[in-house]
């Protein structure tokens, strides 16, 4: 009698085939197909220059979590940063643009013409049908479109094929940016178009309220960043490369140069510094757009006039925002219009730079009076003057500030928030059109 082989029970025939493994009866559970993702199409037409709400697009796509958790086409200018931020992330690409008529049409706070109005709504509506043919190639459970332009698009290409979308408003729809007809016709579509809306803070989602938007279609989803990728950045580069000591203090403005955000506030903050005789240099980093660059040589002007060229520095946006802003000792915050969010206050709070901020739009969502920054009306110099005299006066102060602001990024604008927000969005609007 030959014995069966070592382990195996003796009651089982030697077999193999289905079912079988070479001996023992294996009963196998048929596989279990891994569940599908919700297939997003998010469109943003931006070409030349990534803002804010692009950074952020950036940013959540490029959470680990968001791979697994989403089957991501993204639309966009085909050679346009956001392309190749995307590409580099490995999602599929997808060309989606708008003719000039339309990509130039500039609405917040300009007034345009009839004419150009009438050639950006023709292109619009060529646009729309364009988007319409990808949309119907590409079959997404959920179209999401991060820009104002974008949103009519999007809006009208979903409804049209029956496709949910979400409008991730980057802006505030207010008399301060946009003019009457603008946000009329803006919340028309949002009702018509647009099942829910994602304001960045609770300031945007109240002003698309009070355009008659209703307040069961709007969220609120702050930034957020990862902190790991803000960690501070003890060489402070930026020092170096302007020739300033270690022993000096470094205040420094970074945005966009464009009036609303109040470059001209700073210098005229860094003007009554000088003039009461403190130590420390200002920096302002930033670039300007073309419609923006008689306002960029204003400022320049100013420092040439009021004597500051000692004290005042130009520098352009820098790769390097980790190493920018961990060589400053504040960062001033001076914007003279609501800020929608205010991005760039917890990044230098994760590094561990304390802010002083115009107390306008999202800001107030971010920093809490004297815990973790300082709050002054917009357009306040000596209000400026004052809160900052008295961190540069107080050590322990700032080791507070810088201490409470690193916490609140950690606590509450982590992108891992951020991801846990967006991916509720979707599957909300995916399982209820399934």
């Amino acid at each position: 009698m030959v014995e069966p082989p070592v382990g195996r029970d003796r009651m089982e025939p030697l077999a193999t085939g289905f079912g079988f493994t070479g001996g023992a009866v294996r009963r196998h559970s048929p596989a279990v197909p891994a569940p599908r993702r919700p297939r997003v199409l998010l469109v943003d037409h931006v070409s030349k220059v990534m803002g804010g709400a692009e950074m952020n697009v950036v940013d959540l796509l490029g959470h680990p979590a968001a791979r697994a958790a989403w089957d991501v086409t993204v639309a966009c200018a085909p050679d346009g940063p956001l392309a190749r931020a995307m590409a580099a992330q490995g999602w599929p690409l997808r060309g989606h643009a708008f003719g000039a008529a339309l990509n130039e049409l500039r609405v917040v706070g300009r007034r345009f013409d009839p004419m150009a109005k009438f050639r950006g709504w023709r292109e619009l509506q060529h646009a729309t049908n364009r988007l319409k043919a990808l949309v119907a190639e590409v079959r997404p459970d959920v179209l999401l479109s991060c820009t104002n332009k974008d949103h009519f698009a999007a809006g009208a290409a979903g409804q049209a094929l029956g496709i949910r979308t979400l409008w991730w408003v980057n802006d505030i729809l207010s008399a301060d940016f946009f003019g009457w007809p603008v946000r009329k016709v803006f919340a028309a579509r949002a009702r018509r178009h647009a099942p829910t809306l994602a304001a960045v803070s609770e300031f945007g989602r109240n002003a698309l309220i009070r355009e008659g938007i209703p307040a069961g279609s709007v969220r609120t989803v702050h930034n957020g960043i990862s902190p790991e990728r803000y960690r501070r950045d003890g060489t402070r580069p930026l020092r170096r490369e302007l020739g300033i000591a270690e022993g000096e203090p470094l205040y420094g403005v970074v945005g966009r140069l464009t009036a609303w955000k109040g470059q001209d506030v700073f210098l005229r903050v860094a003007k009554a510094w000088a003039r009461e005789g403190k130590p420390g240099k200002f920096v302002v980093i930033g670039g300007a757009f073309n419609e923006d660059e008689p306002f960029a040589a204003h400022l320049k002007e100013y420092v040439r006039l009021h004597g500051l060229g000692e004290r005042v520095r130009f520098v352009p946006f820098l790769p390097d925002v980790v190493g920018a802003l961990s060589s400053l000792d504040v960062l001033l915050h001076t914007s003279t219009k609501p800020e929608p969010f205010g991005r760039v206050l917890i990044e230098a709070m994760a590094v561990g730079v304390p802010v002083i901020a115009s107390r306008e739009g999202g800001v107030p969502e971010i920093v809490t009076h004297d815990h973790d920054g300082g709050l002054v009306a917009p357009g306040d110099v000596a209000g400026y003057v004052a809160l900052l005299a008295g961190l540069a006066g107080d050590p322990a102060r700032w080791g507070r500030w810088r201490d409470a602001g690193l916490e609140t990024v950690r606590r509450r604008f982590t992108l891992d928030r951020v991801f846990r927000d967006w991916d509720g969005l979707i599957r909300a609007g995916w399982e209820t059109d399934g």
